[in-house]
C-alpha cells in the first residue's frame, strides 16, 4: 500500500500536469511517449534486477538491498520530476523513466518474497492481501493526486512530487528492518566472491506452463492497461472535464476501486484456496473487467463510468488474489523466483509500453469507443491462452 500511493499519485500528476501545459493532441502524445519509455525502462529493469537479486548474498539479506536502493532511485527521480519543464517533454521522460527503473527495483525483489516466505497453501490468501494493500495504495494514490492540487493549484501541480517519496523510503527501510538479512560466515562470503559474474548466469526459463502465463498474462492486462494508461484523456476529453473535475473523478472512482476491490481480493484469494483453483477465478475476473469496458462503449455518463469502476474493481480484486499465486506455481525454478518472476512481471511494464502507444493511436484514430473494445477483445484472448496451462487447476 505504501509503495503504491507513490505510484498511483505519480501516474496521475504527470498526466495532468501535461494537459495543463500542453493542447489536447500534443498532451495525447507526450502522455503515450512518457509511458513507453518508462515502460519499457521497468521491464528491463524488472528482469535485470530480478535475476541479480537471486544472485545476491549479503548481510542484508538476497531481497532487501534491492528494496531499498530501488526506494531511494525512485525518490530521486520524484524529486526530478518535480522541477522538470513540462513543455519539453524529454525531461520528463528522463526522470520519469528513472523513477521506472527504482520502482522495478524495488518490486521485482519485493515480490519475490511471496515465493521466498510463504508456504504454497497460503499462497492465494497472501495473494489477496497484497492485492488489498495495492487497491487501497491507488485509492489513496487518487486522494493524495485531489489534495496535492488543491493544496498547490493547478499552476504548480508539480511541487506535489516533492510530497510522494516518503511512503516508499519508510516502507522500504521497515522492510529491512522486520526481516532479518544472512548471517554469512567468511567462508561464505569468498565463495560467492569468486563466483562468475551473476549476469552471465542468467537464462531464460524453457517451461510450456510458464510461457502460456506469461502472453494469457501479458493480454489479460493489456486489455486493462489500455484503460489505466489512458484514464487522464478519457476523463479530461471524453467525458469533458477540466483539471479539477478529472482528479476528483479519479478519487471517487479510486475509492470504489478500494471498497469493492478489497472485498473481491479477499473473497478471491480465500475461495482460491479452499478450492485449490486458480483458472476458474480469473475467468470470472475477466468476465466482470469485460462487461465493465462494454459499459465505457456504450455510455457516455459519469455513472456509468462508476458503473465500469466497480466492476473493474471485482475484476482486479480477483485477479489480484488469484494471479499472484498462480505465477508462483507457474515458477520452474524457486532458486530463480525473484528472476523468473520479474520476467512474468514484465507483463506489466511491457504492456505500459504498448498501451501508451496503442491507446494514444487508438485514440486519435478511432475514438473512445473502439479503445474499450479493443480492450474487451483482449482480455478475453487472455483467458482463452490460460485454459492449456497443466500445473494450475
Amino acid at each position: 500500500m505504501l509503495a503504491t500511493i507513490p505510484t498511483a499519485a505519480t501516474a496521475s500528476l504527470f498526466a495532468l500536469t501535461y494537459t495543463a501545459v500542453l493542447p489536447e493532441g500534443p498532451a495525447n502524445s507526450a502522455i503515450g511517449i512518457t509511458n513507453i519509455f518508462g515502460a519499457f525502462t521497468g521491464a528491463v529493469f524488472a528482469v535485470l534486477v530480478g535475476h541479480l537479486s537471486d544472485k545476491t548474498r549479503s548481510r542484508m539479506g538476497r531481497r532487501n538491498p534491492w528494496i531499498l536502493g530501488g526506494a531511494i532511485t525512485s525518490g530521486i527521480a520524484l524529486i526530478g520530476l518535480a522541477v522538470a519543464n513540462y513543455s519539453a517533454i524529454w525531461p520528463v521522460v528522463l526522470f520519469f523513466c528513472l523513477f521506472q527503473a527504482g520502482l522495478n527495483t524495488y518490486y521485482a525483489s519485493y515480490n519475490a518474497l511471496l515465493p521466498d516466505r510463504i508456504h504454497s497453501k497460503l499462497l492465494g490468501r497472501a495473494s489477496a492481501y497484497a492485492g488489498f494493500g495495492s487497491l487501497a495504495g491507488t485509492a489513496l494514490g487518487s486522494i493524495v493526486t485531489q489534495l496535492l492540487i488543491v493544496v498547490f493549484g493547478t499552476q504548480h501541480i508539480t511541487r506535489g512530487f516533492l510530497v510522494l517519496p516518503w511512503s516508499m523510503l519508510i516502507i522500504a527501510v521497515i522492510i529491512v528492518l522486520a526481516i532479518p538479512g544472512a548471517n554469512l560466515s567468511n567462508r561464505q562470503i569468498g565463495d560467492i566472491e569468486t563466483n562468475k559474474a551473476p549476469a552471465a548466469r542468467f537464462r531464460l526459463p524453457k517451461d510450456r506452463d510458464f510461457w502460456l502465463a506469461y502472453v494469457g498474462r501479458f493480454f489479460v492486462v493489456l486489455g486493462i492497461m489500455l484503460i489505466l494508461q489512458t484514464a487522464t484523456q478519457i476523463l479530461r476529453y471524453h467525458y469533458g472535464l477540466d483539471i479539477k473535475g478529472a482528479a476528483a473523478v479519479g478519487t471517487v472512482a479510486g475509492l470504489i476501486m478500494a471498497g469493492v476491490g478489497a472485498v473481491a481480493s479477499i473473497f478471491g484469494g480465500v475461495v482460491s484456496d479452499k478450492l485449490d483453483k486458480r483458472k476458474p477465478l480469473i475467468a470470472l475476473s475477466v468476465s466482470f473487467v469485460v462487461i465493465g469496458m462494454i459499459v465505457l462503449a456504450l455510455t457516455k455518463t459519469l455513472v456509468f463510468y462508476y458503473v465500469y469502476t466497480a466492476l473493474a474493481a471485482l475484476a482486479f480484486g480477483i485477479f489480484q488474489a488469484v494471479d499472484q499465486a498462480l505465477m508462483v506455481e507457474v515458477l520452474p525454478d524457486k532458486e530463480n523466483a525473484a528472476q523468473d518472476m520479474g520476467i512474468l512481471g514484465t507483463t506489466n511494464t511491457l504492456t505500459g509500453v504498448i498501451a501508451g502507444g496503442l491507446g494514444a493511436a487508438l485514440i486519435a484514430s478511432l475514438g473512445y469507443e473502439l479503445l474499450f473494445i479493443s480492450a474487451a477483445v483482449l482480455s478475453i484472448a487472455g483467458i482463452l491462452v490460460f485454459i492449456p496451462i497443466r500445473r494450475v487447476k
